[in-house]
C-alpha cells in the first residue's frame, strides 16, 4: 500500500551564491554520511557539479518530507532525512529522529520503504519519492 508520493523541483541558482556558502550548507544540514559522500565528490568534480547534487539531494528530502505528508513541519528537518547513494549511484533514504516517528505513525508501526529519484539539468534539480509498506 502507498502511504504517501511526494515530489519536488528547485532552481539549481539558489546553490549558487559563490565563496563557501556550500560547504556551510552541507555542514548545516546534510548527516554526516551525506557529508562524507560530498567528501569524496569534492575530489576531482567542479563546484557546479557538486551544486547540483547539493541542489537534487536537497530537492530529495522536500519529496521525503511531502510523501510523509507533514512537509517539514512538526520538527522535522533536513538532517532527519538522510539520502546516500549506493555503489551504482542509486540513492537510498533513511529517516532518523522526528521523520521516523512520523513515518512510523502513518504506516501504523507497520515496515515501510520509501522509494527515490533525484534528476539534475543545469537550471533545476527534482526528485520524486514514493512512500509504501513492504
Amino acid at each position: 500500500m502507498i502511504f504517501g508520493i511526494g515530489c519536488d523541483i528547485v532552481q539549481v541558482a539558489r546553490f549558487n551564491r559563490g565563496g563557501s556558502f556550500i560547504q556551510r550548507f552541507i555542514a548545516k544540514h546534510m548527516t554526516a554520511a551525506e557529508q562524507e559522500e560530498f567528501q569524496s565528490l569534492l575530489k576531482g568534480k567542479n563546484e557546479q557539479s557538486i551544486i547540483l547534487s547539493v541542489a537534487a539531494r536537497f530537492a530529495g528530502k522536500e519529496a521525503v518530507a511531502k510523501a510523509l505528508g507533514s512537509g517539514f513541519q512538526g520538527g522535522i528537518t533536513l538532517k532527519d532525512i538522510e539520502i546516500t547513494h549506493d555503489e551504482l549511484g542509486c540513492p537510498h533514504v533513511r529517516l532518523y529522529k522526528k521523520a521516523l516517528l512520523r513515518a512510523y505513525q502513518v504506516s501504523h508501526e507497520q515496515q515501510f520503504k520509501i522509494h527515490i529519484t533525484l534528476s539534475n539539468e543545469k537550471e533545476y534539480a527534482n526528485a520524486v519519492a514514493v512512500f509504501e509498506s513492504v
